[in-house]
């Protein structure tokens, strides 16, 4: 019976030898993959004994000799999972693994020795040394190998023209985030060499890899010398996978009982009644937040460089008074959400939202570290006391809300990150309880280019109602009241339903639906603009109907959005800007937009400021502005419209103006 080695070759050279040989002549970084699969059944077919055990991986080094591949690599791909990162320790060494991580962060390309070349000064023979890896030290040969020679090691000298070099780069590897025990992880560093540390493999921080190769235990060096030993992963294969597509966790029998569930009328009550089932109440509410977890569409070629994208992710706010829920929500969606994480506004800056640069210890250069948005990529950011967090961490926000990346330029570092994150948000009004009769800009300490990328925004108020309230005693007093298993689903299977639902149903928008969708949009910015008052809504506001639909159709796992389902959306829509106090017509002051009589007396308060500046001068004095914020009091109140921010809005757009 043919060796492993033997196999391997045979394979190699009947289904590759082509393509390595063409790659060959490119003169450059490049690999060729070897499927994992096919080769697997190739093994058993012709030994009876697969992969594992001929332990093919040990083989694969030698192939790369045995055709002279040159800087063609050999990679075996799609290897199935094997290992959990966080159960690696001591005994493992040396031991072939394939697991899924997520890169926390990376050095840029690095050059080290791959075949040392030493040139005898006695006889000018060239002495070559092959190195494996970049952490093993160079070794100069103890004796010339030209037999007439008697050059020692002390006659060679490194001759760097000949000498062939590699590229590396060191990796810092965690686990991700849904696969984390207890919210805990551990921190792996590994070494990718040659292409796939070339430019031309496009790896970043935050992405969630397969990762396949040798784990070992090797001494850790720290300023210049050995300091203990340290876990490091030789990558053999490193590629990049989509974590909510691919799920190895989910079984053709969870399939099987997916399917069943969403054929059930009550679906989507029964989503709705799993989420916070402990918390009586806010069924609106409940429906934004599964519709959150659906989201839109994601496109079919998901990359997050796709041209004409459009947004698919959901972004919700809850506005709550204290103590009713507004955290339990927020909690109990950090439960269920397949892949999330959690973070408190009071203890968070703009680094740790988006990224951060450290200084690596172990390599003593400048590296990026992804922050929370960036490590819930394709998951769910839940941000409780969002009203804490700083202005400036806020506005970093504005850009993956709406792109869905992260963009960094510092320490001489540049660089795009994927964050394709949907974010919840909680936040307090500015004094402790909402009142209603206020404008909701009042009372929230959240910047307009900020509150205008959330699609739906939920104000959670303390009202007296002795019926409400009664009923809310019981479901507090009596959990069996309101904690019926029959009405609610296992955590885990409504992952699970998440999950796969995402990742296989993509529905279309029906005719009649879109027909409706554009005739509110259009009618809604009609009736806007026939009163002075109004504000007439975006194009923002219309592309987050459209993933509300869709989110909508997804739930009952429909390739089809119907005109009920964009019904739904719009009736969520409505009552989202009903509890901030906006109607229909004045919905554009979510995105900054100005009725008609804001936008007068904002022109005449110009004018007025200019003639100030003309007879004055710049600066002006403090009793002129106080003068002309009096005047801008007194329009206001003949247009009835609030005064908050007209002057200061005028005065800036003078200054700008100069």
């Amino acid at each position: 019976m043919a060796s492993g080695k033997a196999l391997l070759k045979k394979y190699i050279k009947d289904n590759h030898i082509e393509e390595i040989e063409k790659l060959k002549s490119q003169n450059k970084q490049c690999k060729v993959s070897i499927d994992y699969e096919d080769l697997n059944q190739f093994l058993i077919d012709q030994s009876g004994k697969d992969f594992w055990k001929h332990q093919i991986y040990e083989f694969i080094d030698q192939m790369e000799e045995i055709f002279n591949t040159g800087n063609v690599t050999l990679k075996f791909m799609n290897v199935p999972e094997r290992d959990n990162l966080h159960d690696l320790d001591a005994t493992d060494n040396n031991k072939w693994i394939s697991t899924k991580a997520m890169i926390k962060n990376m050095t840029d390309v690095r050059v080290d020795l791959k075949q040392a070349s030493y040139i005898c000064r006695e006889c000018g023979t060239q002495n070559t040394v092959n190195i494996a890896d970049p952490n093993q030290s160079e070794t100069i040969p103890a004796y010339c190998r030209n037999p007439d020679c008697a050059g020692t090691s002390k006659s060679m000298f490194l001759d760097k023209d000949t000498s062939i070099y590699r590229n590396y780069k060191l990796l810092k590897l965690e686990e991700p985030l849904e696969l984390r025990n207890g919210g805990s992880t551990r921190e792996f560093k590994a070494i990718v060499l040659d292409y796939l540390a070339s430019p031309f493999h496009n790896l970043k921080v935050g992405d969630v890899v397969n990762v396949c190769g040798t784990f070992k235990i090797e001494p850790r060096k720290a300023k210049g010398r050995s300091d203990g030993y340290e876990f490091i992963i030789h990558v053999h294969n490193i590629t990049l996978v989509d974590d909510i597509f691919e799920d190895s966790r989910i079984s053709e029998e969870d399939v099987a009982e997916i399917i069943e569930l969403s054929k059930q009328d009550n679906i989507f009550e029964l989503l709705c009644n799993s989420i916070a089932p402990e918390v009586y109440g806010y069924e609106t509410i409940k429906k934004g937040l599964i519709l959150q977890l659906f989201e839109g569409n994601r496109p079919a070629n998901d990359t997050f460089k796709t041209s004409q994208m459009d947004r698919w992710t959901i972004h919700t706010l809850l506005i709550g008074d204290p103590g009713i829920g507004k955290s339990q929500l927020i909690q109990s969606m950090k439960m269920r959400a397949p892949k999330n994480i959690t973070i408190s506004g009071t203890n968070t800056s703009q680094a740790g939202l988006t990224v951060s640069t450290v200084k690596d210890e172990l390599t003593g250069t400048w590296t990026m570290e992804a922050g929370a948005t960036v490590l819930a990529d394709t998951g769910v950011l839940c941000i409780d006391e969002y009203d804490k967090l700083s202005p400036s961490a806020q506005k970093s926000l504005n850009e993956p809300m709406e792109q869905s990346t992260v963009s960094s330029a510092k320490a001489g570092l540049l660089q795009v990150m994927s964050a394709r994150t949907s974010i919840l948000a909680g936040a307090n009004p500015k004094y402790s309880k909402f009142d209603p009769y206020k404008l909701y800009r009042e009372q929230l300490d959240i910047p307009e280019s900020n509150l205008s990328r959330f699609d739906l925004i939920f104000v959670l108020t303390d009202d007296v109602d002795e019926e409400k309230d009664s009923k809310l005693a019981d479901a507090l007093l009596n959990k069996d009241f309101i904690l019926d298993e029959s009405e609610i689903l296992d955590i885990d299977i409504f992952k699970k339903y998440i999950t796969w639902i995402k990742a296989n149903c993509f529905p279309v928008l029906s005719k009649d639906a879109k027909i409706l969708l554009r005739e509110f949009y259009v009618d809604t910015r009609k009736t806007a603009l026939e009163t002075s008052d109004g504000k007439p809504i975006t194009p923002r506001d219309l592309k987050a109907l459209e993933r509300l639909t869709i989110a909508r159709a997804k739930c009952e796992y429909r390739q089809e959005a119907n005109i009920n389902d964009a019904i739904e959306a719009i009736d969520l829509y409505k009552e989202a800007l009903s509890g901030l106090g906006l109607t229909l017509a004045t919905a554009g002051e979510l995105h900054g937009v100005y009725s008609e009589n804001e936008l007068s007396v904002i022109s005449d308060m110009e004018n007025m400021i200019r003639s100030n500046m003309d007879i004055e001068g710049i600066p002006l004095s403090a009793e002129s502005i106080r003068h002309l914020e009096m005047e801008c009091g007194v329009l206001c109140h003949e247009k009835g419209i609030n005064r908050e921010g007209i002057f200061d809005i005028a005065y800036s757009n003078v200054k700008k103006s100069l």
